[in-house]
This record gives structure tokens, C-alpha cells and sequence, in this order.
């Protein structure tokens, strides 16, 4: 199996999310993993069901916390763009949810390219990623429940496919009791 190295600063805690932009990658090592964003402490993503917009982070760190769910949080720099959480609800507003043909990672990208680099090139989030390092964009990384999948401060996600989304979307549509 193909992995990408993810460098981790530290583990994360419901204040570090309350300001900045985050890229949330929940369930990281599951293929594939669920990706979307945290602005300002506010979430947004799409789903197989539909959007999340303004959802409070406490409420979906708290969560995760205790259904044990791992969760990274890449933190952006701070964006010279001041209107983030109205751009972004655009995105996801735009998508809706997730198809075979929009990824969770459609808006994220689009959210991106809009307010720091244009990434439009990018399928996966373990394409996305080495970009936002070349620009030195992404300021730290944090985790939470990954502690045991980490070594010397490294997890490493799966590289997966489209054709894995679409298996798990094909999946969530036939109401399976699978989790992707």
C-alpha cells in the first residue's frame, strides 16, 4: 500500500480550532477519508446526505472525541481574504453533496483556490497537501485519537483511489452498514 508521510505538531484541542483555517481530514485512516473545512470555528463540508455549513467545530470535536474518531486538523495561514466563511458556504452550497463526480474534496479545493492557490489540479488530499507545503502554506498539523498511529511525530495516510470513493458512495447509497 502506497502512503503518504504527514508530519504531526502536535494533538489538537477544541480552543486551537475556535480561529484560523483548517483543513479537517476525519476517519485519516480509513480509505478514503472525509475531508472538509473549519473556519473560524465553524464547519463546512458536503456529504453523501447533504451540506454542513456553520456547523459548530466544538460540537463535531466533541464528538470525535468521544466515538474515538481520528481526526487531522492542517492548519492554513491566515488568508489576506476577509470574507472566508461566505466563500466557503458558497463552495458548499454550490456541491451540495457528494456524487461520483464531486468528491467531499470538490469545495475544499475550490475554497483554496479562491482564497490562497489555486490547487484545481489536485483529486486527493494526499496531492493537495504536498502543494499547500510547497506555497508554506500549512502552519501546523494536529491531530486527535491518532497518538497510536503515529511515529516519531509521522502518520502516514493510505493513498486511495477514485475508484475507492466511488465504492464507498456506491455503498452509502445501498444504505450498507459500511463506514467510508
Amino acid at each position: 500500500m502506497n502512503k503518504y508521510p504527514i508530519n504531526i505538531t502536535a494533538t489538537v484541542n477544541e480552543e486551537n480550532l475556535q480561529k484560523g483555517v483548517f483543513i479537517f481530514i476525519y476517519r485519516a485512516s480509513r480509505i478514503p477519508p472525509h475531508i472538509g473545512v473549519v473556519v473560524n470555528g465553524l464547519l463546512y463540508d458536503i456529504t453523501s446526505i447533504g451540506p454542513n455549513i456553520d456547523l459548530p467545530v466544538a460540537d463535531f470535536y466533541k464528538t470525535a472525541v468521544k466515538r474515538k474518531t481520528e481526526v487531522l486538523f492542517v492548519e492554513l495561514k491566515d488568508s489576506k481574504v476577509s470574507n472566508l466563511n461566505e466563500i466557503i458556504t458558497a463552495m458548499v452550497k454550490n456541491h451540495y453533496k457528494v456524487t461520483t463526480d464531486t468528491s467531499c474534496l470538490v469545495p475544499v479545493k475550490e475554497f483554496i483556490s479562491k482564497t490562497y492557490v489555486n490547487v484545481s489540479e489536485t483529486n486527493f488530499i494526499f496531492e493537495l497537501l504536498p502543494l499547500l507545503y510547497e506555497n508554506d502554506l500549512i502552519t501546523d498539523v494536529w491531530e486527535l485519537n491518532l497518538a497510536h498511529k503515529i511515529k516519531n511525530n509521522i502518520f502516514e495516510i493510505i493513498k486511495y483511489t477514485k475508484q475507492d470513493v466511488e465504492d464507498c458512495l456506491a455503498a452509502l447509497n445501498r444504505k450498507e452498514k459500511i463506514t467510508c
